[in-house]
Formats: C-alpha cells, sequence, structure tokens
C-alpha cells in the first residue's frame, strides 16, 4: 500500500498542487484546509505516514497545534511545518516536536525529500 499523508493547507492552490505532485510520485492524500479539520482527520482516520502542514491558516487552530495533537494521538507519524512566515522561534518549536520545516515558497523535490526521511521511519 502506497504510504499515506495528510496535506494542510488553506490555499487551495497550494493544496491542489501539492496533492497533485505527492500523488504522482506514489503517495495517497488526504488534505484540509483549516486546522480544525485536519484534527477531525486525525481523530477518524489517524493512520497517515506523514502529516504536512501550513503554519498560518484561518481559525483557531495553526499548523504547530496540528503537529503537537498529531504527535499525541500518532506519535509514530512523520511530520513536517511549512511556513512563509519563518522565524528561528518558530523552527527551533517545531524541531522541539520531532517535525520537519520548510520555508514556502517550497520545492516539491524537496518536500518529496523530506516526506522520504520521515516515512523511512
Amino acid at each position: 500500500m502506497a504510504p499515506s499523508v495528510l496535506l494542510v493547507e488553506d490555499s487551495s492552490l497550494a493544496r491542489r498542487n501539492i496533492a497533485t505532485f505527492l500523488e504522482r510520485a506514489g503517495y495517497q492524500v488526504a488534505h484540509a484546509d483549516t486546522g480544525e479539520d485536519a484534527l477531525r482527520l486525525l481523530e477518524t482516520s489517524g493512520n497517515f505516514d506523514v502529516v504536512v502542514s501550513d503554519l498560518r491558516m484561518p481559525g483557531m487552530i495553526n499548523g504547530l497545534d496540528v503537529l503537537s495533537f498529531q504527535n499525541r494521538v500518532a506519535p509514530r507519524t512523520g511530520s513536517i511545518l511549512m511556513t512563509a512566515f519563518g522565524s528561528d522561534q518558530i523552527r527551533d518549536q517545531t524541531r522541539k516536536l520531532g517535525a520537519g520545516y520548510m520555508e514556502k515558497p517550497i520545492k516539491l523535490n524537496s518536500l518529496l525529500l523530506e516526506i522520504e526521511k520521515h516515512t523511512r521511519r
């Protein structure tokens, strides 16, 4: 069975482009456009190999919240945070969660390499 990715991204264009790229690379991709939707997916179908989340999204739940929740409900699942609003503090918080960190604009091949690191655990 193909590895599965939960993609959490509020930009529909970015979400569609990333999902299409990952599907062509052989991944099964579920997606959410808010942190709240991501938490629901993690609770109901939490069998993802990797969670890739944007930092800033509409609603009360951001990408760090998603990854923190994912660490509690599925600690063996890999995680990557993407952000256009990077800082040393955000990078450090991300790494404390054991997650990969990527600043936007991301290169899709670089994202694929990062995902592959997390699916080989």
